[in-house]
């Protein structure tokens, strides 16, 4: 992988370990994530990736290692001081509030904003995802489910983080929409962000982005630029079907 200068670093995962309870899920995990970059995670079910990205997001606290972001060490801040200095997380279950319209949904997300901000914020998403327009005062319950990922993105994307990280965001969509939301998260690295994404379409994931990193039981064994994960026989056997 090709080194990219320290400043482009966004995010920096240093050593680290988490788990639930007594239980260790990951260990001693190194990631730098680079700015307006798509790294990708993949691996096979159960080896830690979507605990990965809690123990970023401030769900769940490291055992041990620390995360920088910006430069500043975050490790013990929470989930809403992290979303305060720029970094999104969409959960792979539980994104939206399906009792509530969309509008009300985007309201949760942008919850911290005065009005004007509010304001600014709503027409940058729904320019970003002209389908919502005309569905903010439908029930988010009706939505498709690509849909639903694009208004649980959205609601992320309320309070213009510079990161953003995405558990699972195709799983259980058509191929078609697959390629919708892949569509949408170029356009994030389009408007400068920075992306982290945990996939299981894993083939189609790396092919739109810049990096890839494979997990297999809780470590990380392989980090590279994305095509070359792409073109290695062995990823490709075990991770890649084929």
């Amino acid at each position: 992988m090709d080194k990219m200068n320290e400043e482009n670093i966004v995010l920096r995962a240093n050593n680290i370990s988490a788990g639930y309870g007594e239980q260790i899920i990951i260990r001693n995990i190194n990631l730098n994530l680079y700015e307006s970059s798509i790294k990708t995670i993949i691996g096979p079910n159960g080896c830690g990736k979507s605990t990965f990205l809690k123990s970023i997001s401030g769900i769940i606290n490291p055992v041990e290692g620390n995360i920088d972001i910006f430069g500043e060490d975050v490790t013990e801040l929470n989930t809403f001081e992290l979303s305060k200095i720029g970094l999104g997380y969409v959960p792979q279950s539980e994104n939206i509030f399906p009792s509530l319209s969309v509008e009300d949904n985007l309201k949760m997300g942008g919850y911290i904003l005065n009005s004007e901000e509010y304001k600014n914020n709503l027409e940058k998403v729904l320019e970003m995802f002209p389908d919502l327009r005309d569905k903010l005062s439908d029930s988010s319950s009706n939505l498709s489910g690509g849909q639903r990922q694009m208004l649980a993105l959205s609601r992320a994307l309320m309070l213009d983080p510079k990161i953003i990280m995405l558990d699972e965001p195709t799983a259980g969509l058509s191929p078609i929409i697959v390629d919708e939301v892949l569509e949408n998260i170029i356009s994030l690295k389009k408007s400068r962000l920075s992306v982290l994404l945990v996939e299981q379409n894993a083939r189609k994931a790396l092919s739109v982005s810049d990096y890839g990193v494979v997990f297999s039981f809780g470590e990380k064994v392989m980090e590279d630029d994305a095509y070359k994960i792409l073109s290695d026989k062995q990823i490709s056997k075990l991770y890649l079907g084929g």
